[in-house]
């Protein structure tokens, strides 16, 4: 027995040591492998293909594709998946970096290789405003060409659009993460983002051309994004979308002077020449931005949509509707050579007259097949039961448009005066402007909720509204909406704004015939045609300017608070109480 003792010690030493050294060791590293990668861009598309050679056969590949800091696709392929030695990812056109990272059996590779991405042209669409970003969807295939020209865009109000159901082609803004693009009142950071952007595809093909859509509010943007990058005239055409109402303002603050006399034509040669010197300045500089550095500032700059296009040939200008005292000038020789000369009704065929392109939203529309039909309300996030309230009781819908959250004086008594006028023959909804959307806005929402107004979604275009359901009624505050009602029975009323004004202000005569009614607040203690009908000083008094032949009376008079109207016809000079 005592001879067993020593020989197990040294068994379980040895066993010891055995299991010690094991331990210690460090697991084999894995073998360098070679690889050599081919990566090829398919065609002009955002596909890239990857091939590669090795001595042995991968078992996994890793692939990262990143723009910047910015991760654009990270994917592992495995198996059966490398049987042919080449795999394709997606990305976008511009400078990548792709990382590759090999295994096989015992084997292992890690590779960085340079990718760049580039088209021949390009559509660049950074929209604000309701009407640009309607025009754009309507005529997208036109723009696109069929789809075949990849198209980038982002929207200030970029939740009237489901970014998922996005045409073929057409894609957010690449080169930042699509929470920014999703992102409300986000103007300054996207162009920021679009500038670079521009500034990267040019450099990578100085060839590539590109087509710019931008709101007219905004046409120093084509300065900013292609004349300050350098880009040659014959790379780009830029298409100036109109604002609506803001465009006719801009161009007759400049060119409709009430001024005996008044000669156009000096105005537009200084204009001219002002233009010339900012594309200068604007290249001197590298920029084109808020301040007063430049001779002629980005917001004064929105008064010379018609002079760009009149005097570059690679800028048009698109408007609804440019004659019918829309656009106007005081020296009517100038104005007759705009609108007759000037305008052309289909762009692209005959460059040297084409200035003002005039389009409208009703022949897009009504050429709609029905499978481009559901497309756009998918796009626009359309319900089939926005106004099912309605339907079910049996009633007629009334739309009040609103403003600026916070730019709709007296609100809450308009929308009483509506319901006292107008009574229960509708069901009521409320439509708030894109820009302030009544999801952002709590204290909003209740109000509508204590109203008894249905929220419509804010973002959507009114105009496509009244396209899919024609039978809406309207009222509201200022708006070219009233332009888009199927007849005129169904724009009611106009809040905040006398009938006097509406036909001595230009802004309104695309609308002012067919409201219903205007109506705007009355101080009882201050002198007006109304004043004396206003009995007691303490009350909030409105008055409705009946405007159409079938009025029931010359005016009316609402006492907020009391919720009552009271007609009046005028007689020999005096307002006398109607029997209503």
């Amino acid at each position: 027995m005592k001879k067993i003792f020593p020989l197990l010690a040294i068994l379980l030493l040895t066993v010891i040591a055995l299991f010690a050294c094991s331990c210690g060791d460090p697991a084999p590293e894995p073998q360098s492998l070679e690889v050599e990668y081919t990566l090829e861009q398919v065609g002009e598309s955002q596909t890239v293909d990857i091939t590669w050679s090795a001595d042995v056969l991968l078992t996994k590949l890793e692939v990262t594709v990143s723009h910047g800091s910015q991760v654009v696709d990270k994917q592992t392929f495995e198996g059966y998946n490398l049987s042919d030695r080449s795999v394709s990812i997606e990305a976008y056109y511009g400078r990548h970096t792709v990382s590759l990272k090999a295994y096989a059996d015992g084997y292992y590779s890690e590779k960085t290789e340079e990718l760049v991405l580039s088209a021949d042209e390009y559509v660049i669409a950074p929209i604000s405003g309701s009407m640009p970003q309607l025009y754009f969807t309507l005529y997208m295939d036109e723009i696109t060409k069929e789809h075949t020209i990849p198209a980038f865009v982002w929207l200030t109000r970029p939740g009237s659009w489901n970014w998922e159901k996005l045409p073929e082609n057409v894609y957010a803004m690449p080169n930042v993460d699509i929470s920014e693009v999703l992102t409300h009142d986000n103007f300054s950071p996207m162009v920021e983002s679009t500038d670079a952007y521009i500034e990267e595809l040019y450099s990578i093909n100085p060839n590539s051309k590109f087509n710019l859509y931008i709101n007219d509010f905004n046409a120093y943007l084509y300065l900013r994004l292609l004349v300050a990058n350098g880009i040659p005239e014959d790379n780009y055409y830029v298409t100036l979308l109109s604002d609506g109402g803001a465009s006719n303002s801009s161009f007759n603050a400049v060119f409709n002077i009430d001024e005996e006399g008044f000669d156009a034509d000096p105005v537009y040669a200084e204009m001219v020449t002002k233009l010339d010197g900012l594309y200068d300045e604007v290249k001197d500089k590298g920029t084109y931005y808020y301040g007063d550095e430049f001779s002629v500032s980005t917001t004064e700059f929105n008064s010379y949509a018609y002079v760009c296009a009149k005097e570059k040939d690679n800028v048009e200008w698109w408007l609804p509707r440019p004659r019918g005292g829309v656009l106007c000038s005081t020296d009517a020789e100038f104005i007759d050579t705009v609108l007759n000369i000037d305008t052309v009704k289909s762009p692209h065929e005959n460059r040297e007259d084409n200035v003002i392109i005039e389009r409208n939203f009703a022949n897009p529309l009504t050429n709609l097949n029905e499978e481009e039909t559901a497309s756009l309300k998918a796009l626009y996030n359309f319900s089939d039961d926005m106004f099912a309230a309605a339907e079910e009781q049996g009633k007629k819908a009334m739309m009040i448009l609103g403003s600026w959250v916070t730019e709709e004086p007296d609100f809450e008594n308009y929308v009483k005066l509506v319901k006292a006028y107008y009574g229960d023959e509708f069901v009521y909804y409320y439509k708030g402007h894109p820009n302030t959307p009544t999801a952002l806005y709590p204290e909003k929402q209740e109000q509508l909720d204590r109203l008894g107004l249905i929220d419509v979604e804010s973002s959507i275009n009114a105009e496509l509204i009244l396209f899919f359901y024609p039978d809406i009624y309207m009222c509201g505050y200022t708006s070219s909406t009233f332009t888009s009602v199927f007849s005129e029975e169904m724009a009611c009323a106009l809040f905040n704004v006398s009938l006097d004004k509406a036909y001595a202000d230009e802004g309104y005569n695309a609308y002012r015939h067919l409201i219903g009614f205007y109506s705007y607040r009355i101080i009882p203690t201050e002198p007006s045609d109304y004043s004396e009908l206003c009995t007691n000083i303490t009350h909030s008094y409105f008055v409705l300017e009946f405007n159409r032949d079938d009025k029931p009376a010359d005016i009316a008079i609402f006492d907020a608070n009391d919720e009552t109207l009271t007609y009046y016809n005028l007689v020999d000079g005096e307002y006398v109480k109607a029997n209503i």
